[in-house]
């Protein structure tokens, strides 16, 4: 992992001070909601793996941890680390496992608008983004604003 991409990682204040201007975003998720976020280099996931293939993925991860936004009780969204040493850990309702390159991206633009650097980069492919659960799930957890800032309207245009 390129030093930018660690220090990236390692620096959840500068993660929460972006989480707490874009709160009105996650209000309607429910608490326990969990976007993971693994840097790529750092893992065994390529592009174009289906879920069921990826049970045994092996992460390397900084003492095994993951970088975490969750929404808790009363809270809001918040970022913090979760333990995460294989896929199943992860415990994540969406992952984004961004490459370096987008690490460092996403770390220029991180007191601007990061948000749309992270849809840029899952666009371009170098931020591989996972479901971890239904549309239903998502849905009823709060997420259609977050996904739709994301450019991804999972919902279709029919509601």
């Amino acid at each position: 992992m390129s030093p930018g991409a660690q220090s990236m990682f390692a620096d959840v204040q500068a993660w929460q001070a972006m989480l707490d201007r874009y709160q009105e975003l996650f209000a309607d998720m429910l608490p326990g909601s969990r976007i993971g976020i693994l840097p790529r280099s750092r893992t065994s996931l390529m592009p174009g793996k289906h879920l069921a293939g990826l049970s045994n993925a092996a992460f390397s991860l900084p003492e095994g941890k993951m970088l975490a936004w969750e929404v808790g009780e009363g809270t809001g969204m918040r970022a913090g680390y979760r333990p995460c040493r294989n896929f199943q850990d992860a415990q994540a309702d969406l992952l984004l496992v961004p490459d370096d390159a987008a690490f460092e991206e996403i770390r220029r633009t991180l007191t601007a608008d990061p948000l749309s650097t992270i849809k840029k980069m899952i666009r371009c492919g170098s931020i591989l983004f996972f479901v971890m659960k239904t549309k239903y799930q998502l849905q009823d957890a709060g997420y259609e604003d977050f996904l739709d800032t994301l450019g991804l309207a999972f919902l279709g245009a029919c509601r």
